[in-house]
């Protein structure tokens, strides 16, 4: 089994102005949460998101297709959606 993750860090603000530019540029708001994976980088602006994110890095699938005979399991709710559209 993997140890278990460091806390996330959820911070009020981008710290240089070069990134907050860059950030302004690609998403309307601001992320706020940043995951705790060293080398992984991923930010997001609501924290339900940073937990399915987590999820994949701790090869957590909760989410099981439900065709018969599937049983594919995804660590996020839409992606299992968006699967179980591909059998249909």
């Amino acid at each position: 089994t993997l140890p278990p993750l460091p806390s996330p860090v959820c911070k009020p603000e981008v710290t240089t102005a070069l990134t907050q530019k860059a950030s302004h540029n690609r998403r309307k708001y601001q992320p706020t949460c940043v995951c705790p994976v060293p080398k992984c980088g991923s930010t997001f602006t609501r924290s339900h998101n940073l937990k399915g994110h987590l999820r994949s890095h701790m090869n957590e699938r909760p989410f099981l297709c439900r065709w018969p005979g599937c049983g594919k399991g995804f660590a996020r709710q839409h992606d299992c959606t968006r699967h179980e559209q591909l059998h249909a």
